[in-house]
């Protein structure tokens, strides 16, 4: 851990704790490059979250793909040299690497997400890439028992934890089919789009716990060293209890945990072996 760049490890503890934490419990020859892939996907995944308009988004967006080239020298930005250093260590595949940027580039839009197929793409984008660097690191290979349904579980918790900010953005980073007979909450009334917010929120935690449960029923004989990969799968229950809170005003209040439960939760898992 002591050859890791100051600015990564700050990276990685900031814009996704989750996976830095995991990190931290990993195998010691695999801790310092999962930290470095927590950053990455960290520094990827808030872009859509930070930029205003779609355009700026794409713009950095297309910064990491270029910085991420077979070819590219090195850029001078910390997270971007060390994941360029990582893919060449374990001779990661160009596209997979850049496959969160692409799935971050879908949450630019007002409309994403077209369909039940572009959402599941998302997920293998974002999540399911996230999971299946992990493993290529942990050197288990990348076709892990319970791979997909894990990525999903993990891409539609962050979306309902996101959902208030996509929506202050003018985004509905979700399938039309989801709201069913409710009013789009873009431009509705406070009632109507917190009523409208908090039906969605709910379809995606119900979502997001069915494809944690196939995880948990595919992944039963799932091998010692593959668990840190899959050890931020124990978080996705306690999300979707802050997310649907009865008193959190959807629209307003961020949901979170509290850091010691996350603590608490990430080794229990890793001592106990149960995910």
């Amino acid at each position: 851990m002591d050859t890791i760049d100051r600015a990564v490890l700050d990276a990685a503890r900031s814009s996704d704790r989750d996976r830095y934490l995991a990190a931290l419990l990993a195998p010691a020859d695999a801790r310092a490059d999962l930290v470095v892939l927590a950053a990455y996907l960290g520094e990827t995944r808030r872009i859509p979250l930070l930029a205003h308009d779609a355009a700026v988004g794409e713009i950095r967006l297309q910064w990491w793909r270029d910085a991420l080239g077979a070819d590219a020298p090195a850029s001078g930005h910390p997270v971007a040299d060390a994941v360029a250093g990582l893919a060449r260590r374990h001779g990661l595949d160009r596209d997979l690497v850049l496959a969160p940027v692409e799935g971050a580039s879908r949450e630019l839009y007002e409309d994403g997400f077209a369909d039940d197929e572009r959402l599941d793409r998302y997920a293998a984008e974002t999540g399911g890439a996230g999971l299946r660097l992990a493993l290529l690191v942990l050197g288990c290979g990348e076709a892990a028992l319970g791979v997909v349904p894990a990525g999903r579980a993990l891409a539609l918790t962050r979306l309902a934890l996101t959902l208030p900010q996509h929506l202050a953005l003018g985004r509905l980073p979700l399938p039309p089919a989801y709201l069913g007979g409710l009013s789009d909450p873009r431009g509705a009334a406070p009632a109507e789009a917190r009523s409208a917010t908090r039906a969605l929120l709910s379809r995606l935690s119900e979502e997001a716990l069915r494809a944690l449960d196939a995880f948990r029923k595919e992944a039963a004989g799932l091998e010692p060293d593959a668990r840190a990969a899959f050890l931020p799968l124990v978080l996705v229950e306690p999300y979707v209890k802050s997310v649907l809170a009865p008193r959190r005003d959807v629209l307003r209040d961020v949901a979170d945990i509290s850091p010691l439960s996350r603590v608490m939760r990430l080794w229990f898992a890793q001592v106990r072996g149960r995910i």
